[in-house]
């Protein structure tokens, strides 16, 4: 019992004594007033992406070199429409031909739209594809557009169409198909640079 009592007042004595009135402690130790900030930081590779890149398919676009035509290879998604085959030579020179000898006879800001129907191509464009070009130019910009239609599968041959209206065109030998009358990849072969042949 002595041995209780002994630790009771010792323990008493050890810890805090107990006040009547509350009072402001100032000195609190250990930093127990800091403010903390907890951040991770963390590292993410991104690992390379593990799917297979677009599948692409190569397709002969026409473009002019020393006043012939010539194709240029580019590559397109798999299976691109005519009409793709078409906005892809009105937006001119592929990017590794710029700077070279290879030019576009379209003119700048040429629209056309391509509609295919049992192999044949109508493709609609606006004035400029005939007013505003030379008359060599002319049959070179039509050359380009139906050698790269008739180089695709399904298309045999082109009429062309101006503002919805048909258009008589020259082919490659100068004489004019009338209007209505479709154009062929044979009649521009003439035309084509002595490699392309």
């Amino acid at each position: 019992m002595a041995a209780a009592l002994f630790i009771a007042l010792v323990g008493a004595s050890c810890g805090p004594s107990t006040e009547k009135t509350a009072r402001v402690v100032v000195d609190v130790p250990f930093g127990l007033t800091a403010s903390t900030s907890t951040s991770t930081t963390t590292t993410s590779v991104v690992p390379p992406s593990t799917f297979p890149s677009e599948p692409t398919e190569s397709i002969a676009l026409f473009f002019v070199l020393d006043d012939r035509l010539t194709p240029a290879i580019l590559d397109l998604p798999l299976d691109p429409s005519p009409q793709q085959a078409l906005d892809t030579l009105l937006d001119g020179l592929p990017r590794y031909a710029q700077g070279s000898v290879i030019r576009t006879a379209l003119p700048e800001r040429l629209t056309a739209t391509v509609l295919v129907s049992r192999g044949l191509a109508v493709v609609d464009t606006d004035t400029s594809l005939l007013t505003e070009i030379s008359p060599v130019d002319q049959r070179l910009a039509i050359g380009q557009i139906v050698l790269t239609l008739t180089s695709r599968p399904g298309i045999g041959q082109v009429t062309f169409t101006v503002d919805g209206k048909p258009q008589a065109v020259p082919r490659g030998g100068g004489d004019l198909a009338p209007a209505n009358q479709p154009v062929a990849y044979d009649d521009y072969v003439s035309l084509l640079d002595n490699d392309a042949n």
